[in-house]
């Protein structure tokens, strides 16, 4: 991949105002991602920008400079009502980028002086530099982070997510954030047709969850707006040819069929009960009673996945 170039521009505004989502502002320190998740639905974002969706979302990085101050003023006004914020919704907010302009941390901080709730969305084990702010904002204010793992499957993890950590990494610092009393869990999004929508992938990654300390367990499926829907469908032809056909007649719009939806959210449902994992999608969940869990680092078994509709 090439090396990424920063660009450090000035927002007008840190708070957003989000619809259709289970909470209404997020916040997002950057623009871009080193991640280069081929799923990322973020990459249509970089287009407001005249950067394309593909390489430059990849490699161009814009770094919003003055965002913790602007976010400070805002949280100060007085029609500011304290209501949870997301963080990292866009763009990973602990992406390499973090460790050099540290823009997330001063987020954090501006957040735990107004003591105002947050729920946190990543797959970088970099969060962990933060348990300190983290853990004195749990003190205050409601606080969850989500850790986003789509498998446990070393070789998969590679080929959809070429610039993320070992998810057994992120797992390991979910554990640590748990033990610190900051709750934490794994998001299992998205999750991909014909590639992680099988029993035993979706069990694999639950039950590394349970091993691992995760307070709640959120999952959905695939969506393919216009843009991303282009970028991922050249991957899955790279990557996964034989699945393109079912993909072009299965995603005409940027939804799964509402059948294929329904069967996966039984099938996610029930293997969140059998480990015992509270439901959460940056919402509260409720809590579910299951079996005992297998042993997160049991083999990925390559089992029979959903059908896409033909």
């Amino acid at each position: 991949m090439p090396r990424a170039q920063y660009i450090e521009i000035e927002c007008k505004s840190a708070l957003n105002r989000v619809e259709g989502m289970p909470f209404k502002w997020s916040l997002n320190p950057y623009r871009g991602c080193t991640h280069g998740c081929h799923y990322c639905y973020a990459r249509a974002s970089h287009t407001y920008y005249d950067l394309n969706a593909d390489e430059d979302f990849e490699t161009k990085i814009l770094v919003k400079v003055n965002f913790p101050e602007v976010l400070r003023r805002e949280l100060g006004r007085p029609s500011w009502r304290g209501e949870q914020v997301a963080l990292g919704t866009a763009t990973d907010c602990y992406q390499p980028a973090e460790g050099r302009f540290r823009i997330t941390r001063r987020a954090l901080e501006v957040l735990r002086d107004h003591a105002n709730p947050v729920g946190m969305v990543t797959k970088s084990p970099m969060v962990l530099r933060d348990l300190d702010v983290l853990a004195d904002l749990a003190g205050v204010a409601s606080v969850r982070v989500f850790f986003t793992i789509t498998t446990v499957d070393l070789g998969l993890w590679r080929t959809l997510e070429p610039g993320t950590a070992n998810p057994l990494k992120r797992l390991a610092v979910m554990r640590r954030l748990a033990e610190a009393g900051v709750p934490t869990g794994v998001l299992l999004a998205p999750i991909l047709p014909g590639i992680t929508d099988s029993v035993a992938s979706i069990e694999s990654v639950a039950a590394a969850a349970a091993e691992h300390g995760a307070g709640f367990f959120g999952a959905s499926p695939l969506r393919l707006a216009p843009i991303v829907k282009e970028h991922y469908l050249g991957f899955v032809e790279a990557s996964f040819p034989d699945l393109l056909p079912r993909y072009e007649r299965a995603y005409p719009r940027a939804h799964a069929p509402r059948d294929y939806q329904t069967k996966l959210d039984a099938r996610v449902a029930r293997i969140r009960a059998r480990h015992g994992l509270d439901e959460d999608s940056m919402r509260q969940g409720r809590r579910v009673r299951g079996g005992e869990s297998e042993h997160a680092l049991a083999p990925v078994r390559r089992g029979r996945q959903l059908g896409l509709p033909l």
